[in-house]
């Protein structure tokens, strides 16, 4: 049995420490680095084969953040003399006397030496202990530059940055007490975002959400099909990706594991976007090659298998769970014009990511199918598949846009984040599916003039407007429509008859019934989006004042008088007088715009 205990003491410590190959069970405080330390990191340069460089600690900067320091080292070995820090390295694990410190997650641009932040893994491992307890971060900060007083930093730490050309004095503070602040322009390493299927110009207008990451496009492919992913030599210093749209169009921001305990995983030493808690796809990742920039290099990589899923995404790390697997939603954009193109692709359910990946996509789609510039006439039909709901959302409309910018994609947008992040329900999402209709045409038509058959008007009567359109470059066209005049009009009252566009009429209603835009269910919210006027409708509105008020978006006419008394002294919110429409919607072959108003008169004979 002795001789059993000291082979098997044998292989673990044989294991452990040959050849840098270490699985870290100690971790190393910051209080226990001193400058000058040697040690070694661990990371992929090409494939999955994990490498080892060396690392020398140019020291410790305290109060880095909140509660936490920052560990400067100096990298050298394998590539890292000819390309400096590579994005793609964060969350590279550091090892000194063969226990974790941290992960290599911050640095500089444009510096000649392969100089990094180390995030310490005593702020990483905070990230798992949150994920345990399920709660939101509550710190969040600026990441770009850092300033401190010279004098409050170890003078060797500040000399060996200023051998380095790391710092700078603050020209804007002025202090004559004590030497200026210096100002470190140390920054998280780039996540390189691997991209599949997109065009530049939709990759340009992403949300400023995104602006730590580099965009690089590569053409990858998602490697689920086939064996399950082999998981032995997934382990500190593997390349992970992160997955959030896969399919037809691609994209993934790469990083490297720092810590693995059974199927937890700390990765990256910063955030993605510090998100909070999340749920997104985590694969593996192959480095093909390493792309050498004066700027950043970048390791050029493609996601492999589904693993797990990344549940949160905080200023210290991201962390995940391998094993737990999240669903995205299946999406479709079928684009009908100069080319008919159907994309299939998948996004992960996020409330505030899905929208702006959707909008990613679909500008993309445009994009590459149709012109950027000039007259764009368009039909949108967008269905959203809503778990514990028979049938989809649908939403249908008309737009036109006469510049680059495809403003109507925010009509599809709108209704996404909306649903994602009301206050009612927690809405899952099954399904988007789009379907464009685009012609290089202008056809809209202005709303020219409105007449009217007489002015003066009793109860009952019909009236008959004719309205002047004028299509753009062709000629006037009349269209004529009746309409009744209330039978309960008060006698010697007015009636405004409005003709305009789906804008307009909205812009009215606002203002005169501001609780139809306030719901107060998810069904509400649902026929808000449903029954909005279509832009190629005429929109003829009969208005007067009616007896009644309007109460948290609902109308409720004719209330008896001593209901109406006590409502319309309501202390409370929510509680408006009743403006009466009658509303009558004409449809055209052409978008409206415009807006015409005439006032009839009611005679003052009962």
């Amino acid at each position: 049995m002795k001789n059993r205990k000291k082979i098997l003491f044998f292989c673990c410590a044989v294991l452990l420490f040959s050849s840098h190959i270490v699985l870290a069970w100690e971790t190393m405080d910051t209080d226990e680095i001193k400058s000058g330390m040697k040690g070694y990191g661990r990371t992929v340069f090409s494939g999955k084969q994990i490498e080892s460089f060396d690392i020398e600690v140019l020291g410790v900067l305290k109060n880095w953040e909140a509660r936490n320091d920052m560990i400067l080292i100096k990298m050298t070995g394998g590539p890292l003399e000819k390309t400096g820090i590579i994005a793609g390295m964060s969350g590279s694990p550091v090892y000194i006397n063969d226990k974790l410190v941290g992960a290599v997650s911050h640095g500089w641009s444009y510096s000649k030496d392969a100089i990094a932040g180390v995030t310490p893994i005593k702020a990483m491992m905070d990230v798992l202990e949150i994920d345990s307890r399920n709660r939101n971060s509550s710190h969040t900060g600026n990441d770009n530059v850092w300033s401190t007083s010279l004098n409050r930093q170890d003078p060797d730490i500040v000399a060996r940055l200023e051998s380095y050309g790391l710092l700078h004095e603050d020209e804007m503070f002025e202090n004559t007490n004590s030497r200026q602040p210096f100002i470190l322009d140390l920054v998280p390493i780039q996540t390189p975002l691997i991209v599949s299927g997109f065009d530049h110009q939709s990759l340009t207008r992403l949300s400023p959400l995104f602006g730590k990451i580099g965009r690089f496009s590569l053409h990858s492919s998602s490697g689920e099909d086939g064996e399950p992913a082999d998981l032995t030599n997934f382990m500190p210093g593997s390349a992970v990706a992160v997955e959030i749209i896969r399919g037809d169009l691609s994209a993934s921001a790469i990083g490297t594991v720092t810590y693995r305990d059974g199927n937890d995983i700390l990765a990256f030493g910063h955030p993605i976007i510090q998100i909070g808690n999340t749920d997104l796809p985590m694969a593996t990742a192959e480095v093909h090659t390493i792309l050498a920039s004066q700027d950043t290099s970048t390791k050029m990589a493609s996601p492999g298998k589904i693993i797990g899923r990344i549940t949160q995404d905080r200023r210290s790390a991201i962390a995940g769970k391998i094993g737990e697997y999240t669903r995205m939603i299946p999406c479709q954009a079928e684009i009908r014009g100069s080319l008919n193109v159907t994309y299939n692709f998948e996004v992960v359910h996020d409330r505030i990511l899905t929208p702006l990946l959707m909008q990613m996509a679909i500008e993309n789609a445009l994009l590459a199918t149709e012109k950027t510039v000039g007259d764009k006439s368009m039909s949108l039909e967008l269905n959203i598949g809503i778990t514990g709901r028979e049938e989809p959302v649908r939403i249908e409309n008309e737009y036109f846009d006469s510049g680059s910018s495809w403003f109507p994609i925010y009509n599809v947008i709108e209704p996404i984040a909306m649903l994602l992040n009301n206050e009612f329900k927690t809405a899952e999402i099954e399904s988007i599916k789009l379907v464009a209709n685009i012609s290089e045409q202008n056809n809209i038509a202005s709303i020219d003039n409105i007449r009217v058959s007489n002015k003066w008007v009793s109860p009952g009567d019909e009236v008959f407007l004719d309205i002047r359109l004028r299509p753009y470059t062709r000629d006037y066209t009349s269209i004529p429509v009746k309409i009744k005049i209330p039978d309960d009009v008060a006698p010697g009252s007015s009636i405004q008859v409005i003709v305009c566009d789906a804008m307009n009429s909205k812009m009215l209603e606002m203002a005169t019934a501001p609780g139809h835009f306030s719901p107060s269910s998810f069904e509400q919210l649902i026929d808000h989006f449903e029954d909005g006027e279509r832009n190629d409708n005429i929109i003829v509105k009969i208005r007067l004042n009616r007896k009644g008020l309007t109460y948290m978006g609902e109308d409720f006419p004719s209330l008896p008088n001593s209901f109406l008394s006590i409502m319309s002294l309501s202390n409370q919110s929510g509680v408006t007088p009743l403006w009466s429409e009658m509303v009558k919607q004409i449809p055209t072959d052409w978008l409206i715009n415009g807006k015409q108003t005439i006032t009839l008169f009611v005679n003052n004979e009962s």
